[in-house]
């Protein structure tokens, strides 16, 4: 026996399936995504320096999402925010200190259905154990993503 079902009751299931298999948080026009978006990567890039100055993993990659990429310039890949802040934590070698360093935005796009790029450079100031300063710095590209609960978040992040 099929069973029908009345119009409206249609419609709700309809609207319902929808949201279910929905992404992500409804993304507005790229005007609001990026007005909506800005403080958050703000923030996190005024905090990524202190952070590792800091030596907090944690905070450091708080802005990255569970299934975040961290892609470097050798093209080696680190797959998720747990992993990303293993690695991050790994840099933190004893005797070895971040003192300094700085990240320029150079620009940001919204693109479309919740995703800005973000592009800049960047760089840090390390002193090993040893007492010697070395720096590290080159481009990076950022990808951000808006999760179902319309948070901001860094799903790939390329340093080159």
């Amino acid at each position: 026996m099929k069973t029908i079902l009345p119009s409206k009751t249609l419609a709700v299931a309809t609207l319902a399936l929808c949201a279910a298999l929905s992404p992500g948080a409804r993304a507005g026009t790229p005007e609001e995504d990026l007005a909506a978006a800005r403080p958050v990567i703000d923030a996190a890039n005024a905090d990524w320096i202190p952070a590792l100055e800091a030596q907090d993993a944690r905070r450091a990659v708080a802005p990255f999402a569970d299934d975040a990429m961290f892609i470097l310039g050798d093209g080696k890949t680190i797959a998720g925010r747990a992993a990303i802040e293993a690695f991050i934590a790994e840099r933190f070698a004893p005797g070895s200190k971040v003192t300094g360093g700085t990240i320029q935005q150079d620009g940001i796009q919204s693109i479309r259905d919740g995703l800005i790029y973000e592009w800049g450079h960047g760089g840090t100031t390390r002193v090993d154990a040893k007492g010697e300063t070395h720096s590290s710095s080159g481009p990076y590209l950022t990808v951000w993503r808006r999760n179902p609960s319309g948070q901001w978040q860094i799903v790939r992040n390329l340093t080159f």
